[in-house]
């Protein structure tokens, strides 16, 4: 009867090591990564006569500067400079061959200092959630992990799952429901520990623990039944949220309590947070932009989107330097951020090359792509290389992406992912980038 028992358990353990394995795997290495993050280096030893030698000094790198340099003047008053030490012109003529043989084309390959402006390359690679294809007919989220190859899937069917992204081999980590939901929203917070997730039909959202892979309700505040957009700032501090009115409400996502409500003067339909997040734009539904100050919670500027007649959404870019508005003729102006104080500002530059509304505008993370994409007709995407403003004529050509409902890049730009309305996510390696 012992023999059985310890069969049985034998048998049960390969099966959890074979089912979960990987996922334990992943939330280790996420564990690690962090706690690597909070620790410093401290150094094996200390010599007690190099502290009094250099106590004079007192930043560190001045220390280390002053030591060299004393040691250096007392070496040469007593010694001299070593033969082996001096430049000869031997030295020199090998230096001058080595210039003649930098100017040889054929020799010394140049290497490119950005990204190419005509064509891009890229590779396609098996669709990121082929394990499971049940996230929903349309993939309204897709997301990568900040410091590790992780990609987040979501869409109609309220499943969210995250994969890892191996290129030939996307692997499932973890998979869970979430009941009568229809995910329209999803975000990392920058540690890479939670995930942000929400609905426009669900009064709460979705707090997703990686560590201990556990969801966890979190309910609204009470004058946002819907969430029309659900957005987290880039540092993890704010969320702001709307229910299509002409207030956006600003959640302290620590807290989780209501900070404020910022009124404009016609219903929002988008916002964005700069990249410091210290400020917020909000697109109206008539193409009036408002600019909000965060830490004072007061009106910057106002200004109209140029040509808008009726607004989609806007972006930022990581830079810094750019804000991109989509309308719904089909029209993406790109505007220079230091030039929004100004009441009348004009476009940097005004892309027009999709005919429908614009619902999808993303920046990679150097800012050198911008993706630009319409739900409202088959493989209406375009990839705009900055700052030429040249669209990518080789993307996305015969590909058959169906009608794109989001764009995402990688932290690094080594990937790019495509969701579409037949419940597929498209994975691309962008050869020009060299890491995730």
């Amino acid at each position: 009867m012992k023999r059985k028992i310890a069969d049985i358990e034998e048998q049960e353990s390969k099966l959890s090591t074979l089912l979960f394995n990987k996922s334990n795997k992943f939330t280790e290495k996420l564990s690690t990564k962090l706690d690597k993050s909070e620790d410093e280096k401290k150094p094996a030893w200390f010599d007690e006569d190099d502290e009094e030698f250099i106590d004079n000094a007192a930043v560190p790198y001045l220390k280390q500067n002053f030591y060299a340099s004393k040691l250096k003047q007392k070496y040469n008053t007593l010694i001299g400079t070593p033969s082996w030490a001096e430049l000869n012109k031997k030295e020199n003529d090998e230096d001058d061959d080595h210039e003649i043989l930098r100017t040889v084309g054929h020799l010394e390959k140049k290497k490119s200092s950005g990204l190419s402006k005509d064509l891009l390359e890229y590779k396609k690679f098996p669709t990121i959630n082929s394990a499971t294809n049940n996230e929903g007919q349309i993939i309204q989220c897709l997301e990568f992990h900040p410091k590790l190859s992780v990609s987040l899937v979501a869409g109609t069917s309220g499943v969210v799952s995250l994969f890892s992204i191996g290129g030939d081999v996307n692997t499932k980590l973890h998979s869970f429901k979430l009941k009568n939901w229809i995910v329209s929203s999803a975000h990392f917070t920058p540690d890479g520990t939670e995930a942000y997730i929400a609905s426009k039909k669900n009064h709460n959202y979705c707090v997703y623990d990686l560590v201990k892979a556990e969801p966890k309700l979190v309910q609204l505040p009470k004058a946002i039944k819907r969430p029309s957009f659900f957005k987290l700032s880039s540092d993890g501090k704010y969320i702001a949220t709307s229910i299509g009115m002409d207030e956006v409400y600003i959640i302290c996502a620590k807290s989780k309590e209501l900070l404020r409500s910022l009124k404009n003067n016609s219903n929002i339909v988008s916002v964005a947070f700069n990249s410091t997040c210290d400020k917020l734009y909000c697109y109206g539904v008539q193409g009036e932009i408002t600019v909000w100050d965060l830490p004072t919670f007061k009106a910057l500027s106002k200004f109209q989107d140029q040509g808008c007649v009726s607004a989609s959404t806007l972006e930022t870019s990581a830079c810094g330097r750019l804000l991109a508005t989509g309308s719904g003729e089909g029209i993406v102006n790109v505007y220079e951020m230091s030039n929004l104080t100004f009441p009348y500002p004009m476009p940097l530059k005004t892309v027009s090359n999709l005919r429908t509304r614009i619902t999808d505008i993303t920046f990679n993370g150097t800012s050198e792509i911008l993706a630009i994409a319409s739900s409202y007709y088959p493989n209406a995407i375009k990839l705009v290389q900055l700052p030429s403003y040249h669209v990518f004529q080789n993307f996305p050509n015969k590909l058959n992406l169906y009608q794109v409902q989001t764009v995402s890049f990688s932290p690094n730009s080594g990937y790019m992912a495509i969701g579409n309305n037949k419940g597929n996510a498209f994975l691309y390696r962008l050869k020009h980038y060299k890491n995730y």
